[in-house]
C-alpha cells in the first residue's frame, strides 16, 4: 500500500456539521474548504476500491481515477439536499474506477417522454438511490423499461445486495414521501382552514 493510501485511510471522517461548513464555502468559491473537503473524502474512495478488490499498483490506480470522480461530485454537491457527500459521490466514484460503466449515473440515460414526469419522484432522493430506482424502474431508461438487478449492478458498478440495499431505502423514502403529501392532502368535504 503507498504511503498516499495509507495516508487517506487514516484521515478521520468529517462530522456532518463540518462536512456542510465546508461544502457550503467550497459551493461559495472558497478553494482551501473545497481542497479540504476532496482530502477528507478521499478514504472513501480507497474504501471503494479496496472494497472492488483492487490491491498494490492496481489500487493506486483505482484511487488515483476515483479522486477524479470524487472531485466532480464535491463540486456538483449540494450539502442542503439532506444527504452525505460519501453517499453523493459514491456513484461518481464508481464510475470513474469502472471506466466500462455509464458516463454518469442519472444523466447517462434519457426518458423517454412518458417517463419524464415521473423523475419528479426521484429529485429528492440521493444521487445514489435515485440512479439505481431510477434504473430498476425505466424512469432514467431510454425505452422505458426497468433493468434486472445484474444490469444495474454492472452499469454502476455496485453488487447485487448494493443494488437491492439502495433499491428498498430508496423506495422506503418514496413512501415516506408520498405519505406526507398524502396525510398533507385536503380532504374531501372538509372545510378549509
Amino acid at each position: 500500500m503507498s504511503p498516499f493510501v495509507a495516508r487517506a485511510l487514516a484521515q478521520e471522517p468529517l462530522t456532518p456539521d463540518v462536512e456542510q461548513r465546508l461544502a457550503r464555502a467550497a459551493r461559495g468559491g472558497d478553494r482551501g474548504a473545497r481542497e479540504d473537503l476532496i482530502r477528507a473524502s478521499l478514504r472513501n474512495v480507497v474504501l471503494h476500491a479496496l472494497r472492488l478488490g483492487h490491491r498494490g499498483a492496481e489500487l493506486d490506480e483505482a484511487v488515483a481515477a476515483g479522486a477524479e470522480g470524487l472531485i466532480r461530485a464535491v463540486d456538483g454537491f449540494d450539502p442542503d439536499r439532506g444527504t452525505r457527500l460519501a453517499t453523493y459521490a459514491w456513484p461518481w466514484i464508481a464510475r470513474s474506477m469502472t471506466p466500462e460503466a455509464a458516463p454518469d449515473p442519472i444523466e447517462a440515460f434519457e426518458p423517454t417522454p412518458a417517463a419524464e414526469p415521473d423523475l419528479d419522484l426521484l429529485a429528492d432522493l440521493p444521487a445514489d438511490l435515485a440512479a439505481v430506482v431510477g434504473l430498476r424502474y425505466g424512469l432514467l431508461c431510454r425505452d422505458g423499461m426497468g433493468l434486472t438487478i445484474d444490469e444495474v449492478a454492472r452499469r454502476l458498478a455496485l453488487t447485487r445486495w448494493q443494488v437491492r440495499d439502495r433499491e428498498a431505502r430508496g423506495l422506503a423514502h418514496l413512501r415516506e414521501r408520498l405519505g406526507t403529501v398524502v396525510r398533507r392532502a385536503p380532504v374531501k368535504g372538509a372545510d378549509p382552514p
